[in-house]
């Protein structure tokens, strides 16, 4: 057994039960910056082509003196800082390429581009309408989102992982314009 003489020679250690919250993000809206942007083309229902863009996300420092209620206790929104965030896939509708063989046979879907048109919107990406109506849906990079403030409604998503263990994972279903906040500049690492 430890003696006073021991424990006050020895390194500091404590417990602090504030600090004490789940490592997945609660669901809830966020502000948070964007951060990666990841794309891939897919062939939807054997009809239509479409690029589907999963976007990554921080949890934003501002989101402090906002709370979220955990088992009954409010706990500030600030414990999630940093935590990454990744969003569901949203899905841009394009033209089949003539050119391309796997795009035989399929079609345009426009109709299903709304998401898509909304994605762009919350990142403030400028759309243009043609003389029909129609909006021209620009293809976004990195570039274009990278630091950029957003608010986020993430929810949960369950899985079962190839062990059969229930999982649970926090993704963006939603992503909002944030009003008013500048990008987020890139730290230098030196």
């Amino acid at each position: 057994m430890s003696d006073v003489s021991s424990i006050l020679s020895s390194s500091e250690a404590y417990y602090d039960p504030s600090q004490d919250v789940p490592s997945i993000v609660p669901e809830g809206m966020y502000k948070a910056y964007a951060t990666k942007l990841n794309e891939r083309e897919v062939i939807v229902r054997s009809q239509y082509v479409a690029d589907v863009f999963n976007i990554d996300f921080e949890i934003a420092d501002e989101n402090k003196g906002e709370s979220v209620e955990i088992d009954g206790k409010a706990v500030d929104k600030s414990a999630f800082s940093g935590k990454k965030v990744s969003s569901k896939g949203f899905f841009r509708f394009k033209k089949p390429d003539p050119q391309n063989p796997l795009h035989d046979g399929l079609e345009m879907n426009t109709k299903n581009n709304k998401s898509y048109m909304e994605l762009l919107n919350s990142f403030s990406i400028e759309t243009e309408e043609d003389k029909d109506g129609r909006y021209f849906l620009p293809h976004i990079n990195e570039s274009d989102i990278e630091g950029r403030p957003v608010v986020l409604e993430i929810v949960h998503e369950h899985w079962t992982n190839t062990e059969g263990n229930d999982m649970v994972t926090p993704k963006a279903k939603s992503i909002y314009e944030w009003e008013g906040q500048a990008k987020k500049k890139e730290e230098v690492p030196f």
